[in-house]
């Protein structure tokens, strides 16, 4: 096969354009930080990279639905411990209302007090945690109880993702939690009021039940905000191998490429070196 002269021309050209758009491409690289430019630089690691993306948008979701649970559960066991400590009080109350030796204003005393701890209880069981009341199932948007503490809510779960297998009932159950309390601190009202210390004396094994019901679900509240918390630290490790694995597919090794440039420069420079000499050789060459 014959070389002409045309065609060795054509050839140092290709040569020099397929070096020139290697320099460019590395100089892009290392002004963009990525050395991913464009689908076709590397399909495989592109593609890889799109699934680790998805992959990290996701988990940033868990991350935020995690926060949000932890948040609830953790007012709700705050509620419930501060119903704890009123119905504790209370009981104390009933105690002192058992002693048959109460003189009439003393009981009233004694019912005054539990009255206020059924209003405080009250505010405890409407508690809100982010413009959402706590105890009244999915019913979060009106008061869980009402003056006269009847139960407005429903026994409807509300759960919540903790990641892409995981998820937990972050709300307690309103009636569960206080009715009884409620139950056991009218009838010690009543009783305080009528002066009935046998009523009373039984009224305090009601008052222990309630107390064991809100304790049940202060360290249910409570648990549950610890597994929360612990899935936000493991989305949190996610996170951080998903971005460090994008980072190998995407980013640029900055040292590698500053060699490659040096390359990249040196072969471009080279091209245009043989093409200006060859050049002339083939005019001398013609003036022959």
């Amino acid at each position: 096969m014959r070389i002409t002269t045309s065609l060795q021309y054509q050839n140092l050209m290709s040569h020099i354009e397929s070096s020139l758009e290697t320099l460019t491409t590395v100089q892009s690289q290392i002004s963009s930080g990525k050395k991913l430019q464009t689908f076709s630089d590397d399909a495989a690691g592109a593609s890889q990279s799109l699934v680790l993306r998805s992959a990290l948008g996701d988990n940033a979701q868990y991350q935020r639905d995690a926060a949000s649970a932890t948040s609830f559960l953790t007012a709700s066991e705050g509620a419930l411990s501060s119903a704890t400590s009123v119905l504790q009080s209370a009981r104390q109350s009933a105690v002192a209302g058992a002693n048959s030796t109460q003189t009439p204003d003393s009981l009233v005393a004694l019912g005054d007090q539990v009255d206020g701890a059924i209003q405080q209880l009250t505010q405890a069981a409407n508690t809100q945690s982010g413009g959402r009341y706590l105890f009244g199932g999915t019913k979060t948007t009106t008061p869980p109880y009402d003056a006269a503490q009847t139960y407005q809510g429903n026994t409807g779960a509300i759960n919540s993702a903790l990641g892409p297998n995981a998820s937990i009932q972050i709300n307690t159950d309103g009636a569960a939690a206080f009715g009884p309390a409620f139950t056991a601190l009218q009838s010690l009202k009543t009783h305080l009021a009528a002066g009935d210390a046998t009523a009373i004396s039984g009224d305090i094994g009601a008052v222990d039940t309630a107390l064991s019901a809100l304790n049940t679900a202060s360290a249910t509240a409570g648990a549950k905000a610890n597994q929360a918390t612990a899935a936000t630290q493991q989305l949190t490790r996610a996170q951080s191998d998903y971005q460090t694995s994008i980072s190998n597919i995407e980013d640029v090794d900055l040292a590698q490429a500053y060699v490659q440039l040096q390359s990249a420069t040196n072969v471009y420079q080279a091209s245009l070196s043989v093409t200006a000499k060859a050049s002339q050789y083939s005019l001398a060459d013609f003036l022959h």
